[in-house]
């Protein structure tokens, strides 16, 4: 009796099929157990150059070539391999920039002197003495007043009662702030530059993003110069 219920068990774990119509069924749900493959976790740096150095040094272990290194954005890039025999991609590295990226905006005098001797990079070609030479003929006790056509706006700046100058703001100005890795330069963009009747002052993005572009182009640029060799071995492609 005992020995007939036991086969009886063993019979229900066996998978049968039928043909119904030509079409072959199954009383039970099949499903494929995943072979166990080892992976390298991922690892996340926070610089262009630890991202280079990884990929050099560490090319030689992967055994699905090539490495693909894709511009994710601004402030981030990807590595990861091609397919191997399983049809699968390893993650092998990220990079997230964790400089300090500048918000745009209304600040007031104080906050944004301070944010453009800080969190803007100084060239020649862009404007930003322009800028702090035009916030440094207001102070926080000027009375400020402003006109503005829609084309270019004027502000008259009183300090104290007895000197009052008016001063012809540009309504458009080229800045680079700190927005993506360090490694590359700033990508240059304009900003719509704007003083408000209580003296804060306002730099708006004007270049609809573009300097997202700019500044993918440049990532890539700098990992192509520093992956030259395996780029060219077509071990590491870069992408945008």
């Amino acid at each position: 009796m005992i020995r007939e219920a036991l086969q009886y068990l063993v019979s229900l774990k066996e998978n049968k099929t039928y043909e119904i119509h030509g079409d072959i069924y199954s009383d039970r749900e099949l499903v494929r157990v995943e072979p166990h493959v080892d992976r390298p976790e991922p690892l996340t740096v926070t610089g262009l150059d630890s991202l280079a150095q990884l990929i050099r040094h560490e090319a030689d272990l992967v055994d699905a070539q090539p490495i693909f290194v894709r511009v994710d954005g601004p402030r981030s890039v990807t590595a990861f391999s091609s397919w191997d025999d399983t049809m699968t991609r390893d993650r092998l590295y990220k990079a997230e920039c964790d400089a300090p990226a500048f918000q745009t905006g209304w600040m007031d005098h104080e906050e944004a002197v301070i944010k453009l001797r800080s969190m803007f990079e100084t060239d020649e070609d862009s404007d930003l003495n322009y800028v702090l030479d035009l916030l440094s003929r207001i102070s926080r006790e000027s009375s400020v007043s402003s006109s503005d056509n829609g084309v270019t706006q004027t502000v008259e700046a009183r300090q104290g009662v007895a000197l009052s100058q008016r001063v012809a703001v540009r309504p458009r100005v080229a800045l680079r702030p700190y927005r993506t890795f360090l490694e590359v330069l700033q990508p240059k963009s304009e900003f719509l530059l704007r003083l408000d009747g209580e003296g804060r002052v306002g730099l708006l993005e004007a270049d609809g993003g573009m300097w997202r572009m700019d500044a993918k182009k440049g990532i890539a640029w700098y990992l192509e110069d520093k992956l030259k060799e395996l780029v060219e071995a077509g071990r590491v492609v870069v992408m945008v």
